[in-house]
Order: structure tokens, then sequence, then C-alpha cells
């Protein structure tokens, strides 16, 4: 027994792109003939997007009800046998920054 509608192939599906920026900027500076220091910023996902990981793929119905077949993110959401489908289910991480120092010597 599988989720899949009808005879709908598998991997037929294809979910939202994956977008992000990920930055670094770092700077060594020397404190003496010895020592030094690194610092560093990170963002990751700079832009903040929000990035879809899955989707709720189960129809809950045999048939699409006479609806085109959903291939692509958000087609077919809310859809009489299961107001979820196509909807988000779990994302990736959104916009983390990261401050850094090192110290040398």
């Amino acid at each position: 027994m599988t989720d899949r509608v009808g005879l709908v192939r598998r991997n037929t599906y294809i979910g939202d792109k994956l977008i992000t920026w990920d930055a670094r900027v770092s700077r060594a500076l020397r404190l003496s003939e010895r020592a030094k220091i690194e610092l560093s910023f990170d963002a990751f996902n700079l832009l903040n997007r929000q990035n879809v990981d899955e989707v709720t793929s189960v129809y809950g119905s045999p048939d699409f009800f006479g609806a085109p077949v959903p291939q692509h993110f958000a087609d077919g959401t809310g859809s009489p046998a299961n107001p979820s489908f196509g909807s988000p289910r779990t994302m990736l991480n959104p916009r983390q920054l990261q401050f850094a120092a090192k110290l040398t010597f």
C-alpha cells in the first residue's frame, strides 16, 4: 500500500527550489610579534528565505476528483480529500549569524 494517488509514478512531485546565500567576512590582526587574533563573521541563509524541506504528500483519496495531477510545490493545496496536501511540513534553518575570535600565540 502506498500513499500515491491512482497511477501517479514515484518521484513525480517536484518541491520548491532551495535558495540560500552564505557569506563570511574575516580579518587577522597582529597583536605582537608572536600573537595574533583572527576575527570572523558568518551569515547562513543571509536573505532569510523560507526553504521548504518537506511537504504533506498524502492526498487522502484514491483519485484527484478530476483535478490535474499535482506536479510542483503548492499544486493542489487545499484539496477536498486532504486540505493540508502540498502544504509545508518542515522547513530548513532560518538566518543564522555566527561571530568568532581566535587567539594564536
